[in-house]
């Protein structure tokens, strides 16, 4: 049993799973309140948690805005220090991926985009397999290589710039499956990913000045699927301590 979080978007979402699926999920669609919610939406799956069947405790850790990943892994940081379970993450990304997935098979690869703010997205690309092939980068819509927007496309970044994507999958608001990433599948995500026996990554990754991506982030997360719990904001704060270099 995995009790799981994200808050790497607008939702806010709460989920317990088991090897027999969803046990019970919860979510709350407003950009500006993941601190108030969160409490509330754990309250109401708490009657569902087995504690001492509990493995353990799993976040999305973005790429997303800063306020609200720090929300979601400072929770699932201190209910796994309660408890005493290991806390994992997973990229936010694969979680959307994986609901893709989950709702057909498919046969060649695509792409996942989620709202950075700024006219950016978040992105990356995935096989038909599910296994993330690039990414996660954050750019422009209009910055991805043509010759890979042109492909199947998921998330509500996508939906945004559909203008500018292939095939969009997924539609904008919080409630079409694929849109935004949800708890439960971060929990689906690493109840597999433990199950093979794959242990967490240690290492922080390099991140980049505002206003580039030069693929750092990308690079060290290749063939990374289980992360630490410690956000993927991609891009290093704008505002640094006197004194400080950005």
């Amino acid at each position: 049993m995995i009790l799981a979080f994200d808050t790497s978007s607008a939702l806010t979402s709460v989920a317990v799973v088991d090897d027999g699926g969803v046990v019970a999920a919860r979510d709350h669609d407003d950009a500006r309140r993941h601190a108030e919610v969160l409490a509330p939406l754990l309250a109401e799956v708490l009657p569902f948690v087995d504690a001492a069947g509990l493995d353990a405790i799993a976040c999305g850790v973005g790429p997303g805005p800063y306020t609200g990943l720090r929300v979601g892994i400072a929770t699932a940081l201190a209910v796994g220090a309660v408890w005493q379970r290991p806390v994992v993450g997973i990229c936010s990304l694969d979680a959307i991926a994986m609901a893709v997935l989950d709702l057909g098979s498919r046969s060649a690869d695509f792409g996942v985009a989620v709202d950075a703010r700024r006219h950016e997205v978040y992105w990356a690309r995935y096989g038909a397999d599910g296994t993330r092939l690039a990414g996660p980068r954050v750019s422009r819509a209009d910055g991805i290589d043509p010759r890979q927007r042109a492909g199947d496309w998921a998330g509500h970044g996508a939906a945004r710039h559909a203008d500018l994507f292939g095939t969009v999958l997924s539609g904008d608001e919080a409630s079409d499956p694929t849109s935004h990433a949800r708890a439960e599948w971060i929990g689906r995500r690493a109840m597999d990913l433990l199950a093979r026996g794959i242990s967490p990554a240690t290492t922080a990754v390099p991140l980049d000045s505002h206003g580039e991506d030069s693929g750092a982030t990308s690079r060290a997360l290749d063939g990374l699927d289980l992360l630490p719990p410690r956000p993927l904001y991609l891009r290093r704060p704008d505002a640094v301590a006197i004194g400080e270099s950005a």
